[in-house]
């Protein structure tokens, strides 16, 4: 497997605090099947944010760390790049800075309780610098519960997603769990990632969501979610994916808790 979003970068945000919390996350995702995990800190509006550099130098040494502790993994640069205009002067383009492993895809997360008016205009600007825009679990995403045609319209318009492991699980709730299931049924749901932060809880294990996805769907479907697709992210290729017309609900839950999305 390969884990594409993580916090694992000791000391730079919410998640791993210390090196220590780094070496064990790392050794948990190696010990459930992770090869490659991507560590993509919070670059958030109004925040002291992280040059670059800053980032390779930090995954350099965490990857040394875990080389002396005998992890086979492998850890790659990346960032969590909050959705806002202003954010747009550190992207340049064709540099592979705040990308996904040096790739051109990159990580964009939404405000939790809005969605910007200038949206369109961040994707499309992005795209524009010959990036590969990838949102960061929509399934969590209130606005996006409710209204799934604005999720459908972005994929595309070739916006890829992001869910995280925990949705599945039931870690984000019901409603989180549930629209993760809705998009994975409609091939909406391109990588997986265990947003992890700590190791007590939301952490690198992948196991169970993954056991959960195949009961959903086919194994080769997921396991092309947990490692073809993300291994063209490290290969920097592009990706050809299937682009749904409609966003299909599950006939047999129409009557009930499902129907809260479809109004």
């Amino acid at each position: 497997m390969i884990d594409v979003h993580a916090h694992i970068l000791d000391g730079v945000d919410d998640g791993a605090q210390s090196m220590t919390d780094s070496i064990e996350l790392l050794r948990m995702a190696a010990d459930s099947g992770t090869t490659d995990i991507i560590a993509t800190p919070h670059l958030i509006e109004g925040a002291s944010h992280l040059s670059w550099e800053t980032i390779k130098e930090k995954t350099d040494v965490l990857n040394g760390n875990a080389l002396s502790a005998g992890i086979p993994i492998r850890v790659h640069t990346g960032a969590e790049i909050e959705l806002n205009l202003d954010m747009l002067d550190m992207i340049e383009k064709g540099q592979g800075g705040y990308c996904l492993a040096g790739s051109k895809y990159i990580l964009v997360e939404l405000p939790m309780e809005s969605i910007p008016r200038c949206a369109d205009d961040f994707f499309y600007e992005l795209q524009l610098r010959d990036l590969v825009p990838v949102l960061a679990h929509p399934e969590r995403h209130s606005n996006l519960q409710k209204h799934p045609e604005i999720l459908l319209v972005w994929v595309q318009h070739g916006i890829l997603l992001q869910c995280n492991a925990g949705s599945f699980t039931g870690m984000f709730g019901t409603k989180a769990q549930a629209f993760a299931e809705i998009l994975l049924n409609n091939n909406m749901v391109h990588f997986l990632g265990s947003d992890a932060h700590k190791i007590e809880r939301r952490n690198t294990d992948m196991r169970e969501a993954v056991a959960r996805m195949k009961t959903l769907v086919s194994e080769l479907y997921v396991e092309q979610i947990v490692a073809a697709n993300p291994q063209a992210i490290l290969d920097n290729r592009l990706l050809d994916i299937v682009v749904p017309k409609e966003i299909v609900e599950p006939k047999a839950e129409r009557k009930g808790f499902f129907g809260k999305f479809w109004r």
